[in-house]
């Protein structure tokens, strides 16, 4: 599976990551031509092509797909995440510079801050 994402890509697999459910097309078609503007063959193409790359899945009931999608947002994440620190050079050099150039808020930090102190597990 090919886990990078197109623009597009990621704003349909957004949406089947918050509802977490398997949709059909057209339960987010009309979200993504009101926010995007796509009509309803441009949404079929990114779908196809998301199907053909294994990145979401059709599940077929009765004779209506609904998609799932293959990868989670966990996962693309940390794969999206590597990727740029390898472009970077380091987590730390990236951190200070979206400080530095307010990217990250005093509240972001002190969260972080919070996560690391409790070995990252979040409790």
């Amino acid at each position: 599976m090919d886990n990078r994402l197109t623009d597009s890509e990621l704003e349909i697999i957004r949406i089947l990551w918050r509802e977490k459910r398997p949709l059909k097309v057209s339960e987010f078609r009309d979200e993504l031509e009101e926010r995007r503007g796509w009509n309803k063959s441009t949404t079929q193409t990114v779908v196809t092509r998301m199907r053909d790359k294994g990145i979401i899945e059709p599940l077929d009931r009765y004779g209506v797909a609904r998609y799932v999608p293959l990868i989670t947002e966990d996962e693309y994440t940390l794969t999206e995440g590597k990727a740029v620190l390898e472009r970077f050079g380091s987590a730390k050099a990236l951190a200070m510079a979206m400080v530095r150039n307010g990217n990250l808020t005093d509240s972001d930090v002190e969260e972080l801050r919070d996560y690391f102190k409790m070995g990252g597990d979040g409790k």
